[in-house]
């Protein structure tokens, strides 16, 4: 009977000891998730600079060789820039080119962010519709437009930042130009 009594109070304890340390974990995990940088998707507010911002003019050279110049100018820009391991980037994909067909004479301009070649799916579906540029996370388009993540869209008119989105316009309820934030 005495065996049975101290068995049943050191499983009792080993019990305690195993909940105390369940609780620790959670604690552990709650703070790891607070803390984690924000998911492309955990919001709907552009990961890029804010509407109001001045870019400026600037330059790039394209996937087919193209210099290409973006001069301050009253037209809007639409700036697309993708990354090819971003789930709702190629859900946004079919969007982008959709709006491009729709829109053949709008200014647009797609930036896949460079990922050891992976990217070469996703400019080989953009190259028929508009320029691409291949550029890393630091390079000077994303450094230019402040992205932390992506999918970012960006609409300048006149150099300066008019719209920011997740969304591609006129599939996320903005009309390129508009502000969205």
């Amino acid at each position: 009977m005495v065996v049975a009594i101290v068995l049943t109070g050191a499983l009792g304890l080993l019990n305690l000891l195993l909940a105390v340390g369940v609780v620790r974990r959670l604690r552990q995990h709650t703070e790891l998730l607070a803390n984690r940088p924000k998911a492309v998707g955990d919001d709907v507010s552009a990961p890029a600079v804010s509407v109001g911002t001045r870019v400026g003019a600037f330059r790039a050279r394209s996937t087919r060789g193209v210099e290409l110049s973006f001069e301050e100018t009253a037209e809007p820009l639409l700036m697309a820039v993708l990354s090819p391991d971003c789930s709702p980037c190629r859900e946004r994909l079919p969007l982008l080119l959709d709006h491009t067909a729709r829109h053949p004479d709008a200014r647009v301009l797609a930036v896949v962010i460079e990922e050891g070649g992976a990217e070469a799916e996703m400019v080989e579906l953009l190259e028929p519709a508009v320029p691409v540029v291949v550029e890393p996370w630091g390079g000077e388009i994303p450094r230019l437009l402040d992205i932390q993540g992506t999918p970012a869209f960006v609409t300048l008119v006149n150099g300066v930042a008019t719209a920011t989105s997740v969304f591609v316009p006129e599939t996320g309820g903005a009309e390129l130009g508009t502000a969205v934030r």
